[in-house]
């Protein structure tokens, strides 16, 4: 016999969480959140050090992979996405950046009222629990708590110097007036402990809250064109009362809404689905930022966070953070942000991550590469990627708002096969215009006598290249994901026909369904998906609950 409440959440990631906390709290609704993975409690997610135990895990990681990428040396590209409660929060690089006001305005300007950034700041402060900011533009109450980012070492501020000396703005704070310039960057982490949006927002479960992990759903149930529920893979029917949610993340969202009748109807019928509803936009305009990665060598493995992969030094890192959270086994992989605009100082087209130490993130680039039995236990520390980190600096530049999109299709009408994904990296000429001008930028950087003393040059592919010919292909063979796909089930105004949701995240056509995650951004935008995420679904309960949206104060004085 089905089960019927008020709402249920299909999805149990960084909104769905946010989702789930905030129905239940603000009203006497019932809600019901259902998870395919686990409870996100693993001990190698709370610690930040752990990510390497989560990532490319098959019980916590969905270990999606690209098509093969045509401007990409075909490669096929690892798309890691966490599987539990909290989702991709999981195994994200803990960095808690918004985008820049202009991308919400752009939102805003495309008809969707109420997704300007001032509509957005107070939903952010809600959100955040900032342990060292206080100004206008943070919270320091909310249930995401956020600290400066721990692992912030040698190589870190000569990266800062290095980059002040060939002509970029040291900045404060990349969520306050200025996000073009370097800096220490803020994390997800607090007294040790992965923010993950679960550990964040379920740490207690109302009793209007029911929770159902390691349960895959199937598909979306309809009377005719209204949501009514959904059926897991074991033929579980849950019954919505007032609405679906859907909130299972760029990849996931599309696919459920295809296998449930809802897409391109030739695409559905090809795969033997009746359509409930011909809506083309479903699974197109997947928009991701790609990462070039260029690794420079160093004989200075003490500066390095590699060091900490030796068995003894692992074996410390952890027995530091089992005690109280201190120590590197508490900080993120990332500590140092740059920003860097081609054109306009308000609009940077390049997010650049400075790692102390060389890692391959991409899976499909090869195998484990074999190690000593002592090593394996570390090598698995302050990583995401299957082989041993080494001494040096990995420059990994991002790029934010790139003209090339992809697709997001069904491979079978099988919930458990997973999608066809192809992001199209590079498509467009001019993104990659724009990554050789970023690489030719970064390099000036790196030549500072205050980082390229650490240094032994650059390695790999990038080691003889110079002219704009050969930087092109190292791109070509470098290059993957930056781990932000988005708006593959976008937002749009009523004249958009490739929109897929309405202003207020309902799915056109249908009734008592809407999608909130990162598939119904407009748009990409310029930084890290978590905080926007969050941000958007704590906006989107007020709205399903029909409050009044929150306002913000006035600025005042000289903040």
């Amino acid at each position: 016999m089905a089960i019927e409440y008020d709402y249920v959440i299909a999805g149990g990631g960084s909104a769905g969480c946010v989702l789930a906390s905030r129905l239940a709290k603000n009203s006497c609704a019932s809600v019901c959140l259902v998870e395919a993975g686990g409870t996100g409690r693993n001990i190698f997610i709370k610690m930040p050090a752990g990510n390497g135990f989560v990532f490319g895990n098959p019980k916590l990681d969905w270990g999606y992979s690209s098509t093969p990428q045509k401007e990409l040396n075909n490669r096929q590209i690892y798309f890691a996405r966490g599987k539990a409660l909290g989702g991709t929060s999981i195994v994200n690089g803990m960095i808690y950046m918004r985008g820049i006001p202009s991308d919400y305005d752009q939102w805003s300007q495309m008809g969707l009222q109420g997704w300007g950034y001032s509509d957005f700041l107070p939903y952010f402060k809600l959100a955040e629990g900032s342990v060292r900011r206080k100004s206008y533009f943070h919270g320091n109450n909310g249930p995401l708590r956020v600290e400066p980012a721990r692992n912030f070492g040698k190589l870190d501020q000569a990266f800062i110097q290095a980059a002040i000396a060939a002509g970029h703005k040291n900045i404060d704070d990349f969520n306050g007036v200025h996000r073009t310039g370097v800096s220490r960057c803020d994390s997800t982490v607090y007294r040790g402990v992965r923010q993950s949006a679960a550990i964040a927002y379920l740490n207690q479960i109302p009793d209007n809250l029911t929770v159902i992990t390691n349960s895959h759903i199937a598909r979306i149930l309809f009377r005719k064109r209204k949501a009514i529920g959904i059926e897991t893979m074991n033929g579980k029917k849950i019954l919505a009362g007032n609405e679906v949610i859907i909130c299972q993340g760029a990849f996931g969202t599309p696919q459920l809404l295809m296998l449930s009748g809802i897409g391109e109807a030739g695409h559905l019928r090809s795969h033997g689905i009746d359509p409930v509803l011909n809506l083309p936009g479903v699974g197109q305009n997947l928009a991701d930022h790609l990462d070039v990665s260029i690794q420079y060598g160093s004989t200075r493995m003490d500066l390095s966070s590699a060091q900490h992969q030796r068995l003894d030094k692992a074996a410390l890192l952890m027995g530091k953070w089992l005690f109280n959270g201190s120590g590197p086994g508490g900080g993120s992989l990332f500590s140092t942000v740059l920003f860097h605009a081609l054109e306009d100082p308000a609009m940077p087209e390049l997010q650049v991550y400075m790692t102390p130490m060389i890692i391959d993130e991409n899976f499909k680039n090869g195998e484990n590469e074999r190690v000593p039995f002592f090593q394996r236990l570390g090598r698995k520390l302050l990583v995401r990627g299957r082989k041993v980190a080494r001494p040096g600096v990995q420059i990994d530049i991002n790029q934010e708002r790139p003209r090339s999109s992809g697709n997001v299709q069904l491979l079978s009408s099988n919930p458990l096969q997973y999608p066809m994904i192809d992001p199209n990296y590079l498509a467009d000429n001019r993104d990659l215009t724009e990554l050789v001008r970023g690489v030719k930028d970064m390099r000036d950087v790196m030549s500072q006598s205050n980082i390229s003393q650490f240094l032994t040059g650059e390695q790999g592919a990038w080691a003889d290249a110079r002219t704009d010919k050969e930087i092109i292909s190292a791109i070509r063979e470098t290059a993957y994901t930056g781990h932000h796909p988005c708006s593959t089930a976008r937002m749009g105004n009523d004249s958009d026909l490739g929109a897929v949701l309405d202003g207020e995240l309902k799915v056109r056509g249908i009734e008592g369904l809407r999608v909130c995650d990162a598939s119904a951004m407009p748009t990409q935008i310029t930084g890290n998906l978590y905080a926007t995420v969050v941000a958007m679904a704590e906006k989107a309960a007020d709205m399903i609950l029909g409050r009044n949206p929150l306002v913000q104060e006035e600025k005042r004085g000289s903040e």
